[in-house]
């Protein structure tokens, strides 16, 4: 009670945490403003921390400590933990996930073999090290889950560095373009069908909200950099799906936010087949602008934007 009296008596000191060095720098900046200028100026004090490599944020931070941080960043040295880490020295509450469910979040190859002796369905998954020869390669594909397949970053995201690869020329350009990105890559099965995606809010061992599914339909072959950011799908919200398959999608999205330890906000992406649900990726640090899944999702059970926020402010606090 002495905490709530405090929030209303006395603005709150929130830092938002902007930028960052990832390939996601100019979203999470948009993410930060559209923060910035939605969260109530009557509750909070709030000012932008720009995340950059000279490391002159975590000064900024040290000297004018915030009641809670929130971050807006995307990519590594966001969503993987570190930053968190950070946060955690200097003693500051922040949005999100910890380090080690943020850690394992990005991780895509140890989450997905985490959760698939956990409950959940998950595509076939094979990983390579930068280096690595491409006949042997192939052949390890060509054995374990054939073509067409998935070639992706183990720790990227917005779903830079991917592509679907339909035969062995394609295959070896997918390898290339996520080897920019990261050391270590995985090859999934393909899964053709319906792009479900949900978001839940709450901290494990407390009560979870589960938000309605969205689906997306991508105006190309799947959800890429360009139909996140720069609307080239269609986001249906609520999605139109059966009761139970929206049951199956928030029970799976729950399940793997709690597996994970999760705090705060988390988003979980699925693939329908027509007959059975496929555990994609956890998102530990979402999307944060209006036009973003989870805020779309919150509307569509009555929460504006600023509460939206506001109530991941409070789940930092907790």
């Amino acid at each position: 009670m002495l905490r709530i009296k405090r929030i209303y008596m006395n603005r709150l000191k929130v830092a938002v945490l902007a930028g960052g060095i990832s390939n996601e720098r100019e979203v999470s900046l948009d993410t930060a403003e559209q923060i910035l200028s939605n969260l109530s100026q009557e509750k909070y004090e709030v000012f932008k921390v720009e995340v950059n490599a000279d490391l002159k944020w975590i000064e900024e931070l040290r000297n004018n400590k915030p009641d809670v941080a929130f971050i807006a960043l995307h990519g590594k040295f966001g969503e993987d933990g570190r930053t968190q880490a950070v946060l955690e020295y200097l003693g500051i509450k922040y949005t999100g996930s910890g380090v080690l469910a943020s850690a394992f979040g990005m991780d895509k190859i140890r989450c997905s073999e985490f959760l698939s002796h956990s409950g959940l369905n998950t595509p076939k998954v094979v990983s390579f090290q930068k280096g690595v020869n491409f006949k042997e390669a192939l052949n390890v594909v060509n054995e374990k889950i054939s073509f067409p397949c998935v070639v992706k970053p183990n720790e990227s995201g917005s779903s830079v560095g991917v592509t679907i690869c339909q035969n062995e020329e394609m295959f070896e350009q997918g390898l290339e373009n996520a080897f920019k990105e990261d050391v270590l890559v995985l090859a999934e099965q393909y899964i053709k069908g319906q792009e479900l995606t949900s978001g839940v809010l709450g901290n494990t061992g407390s009560e979870l909200l589960a938000l309605p599914p969205i689906e997306i339909i991508p105006h190309k072959q799947f959800f890429d950099y360009a139909a996140k950011y720069q609307k080239e799908s269609d986001e249906i919200c609520p999605a139109k799906i059966s009761d139970e398959l929206a049951k199956q999608v928030q029970q799976g999205s729950v399940l793997a936010h709690k597996l994970l330890g999760c705090r705060g906000l988390t988003r979980s992406d699925f693939i329908y087949d027509g007959q059975k649900l496929f555990f994609l990726e956890i998102n530990t640090l979402p999307g944060q602008t209006k036009e973003s899944l989870c805020p779309k999702e919150a509307a569509a059970i009555g929460l504006s934007f600023a509460e939206f926020l506001e109530k991941q402010i409070q789940l930092a606090l907790e």
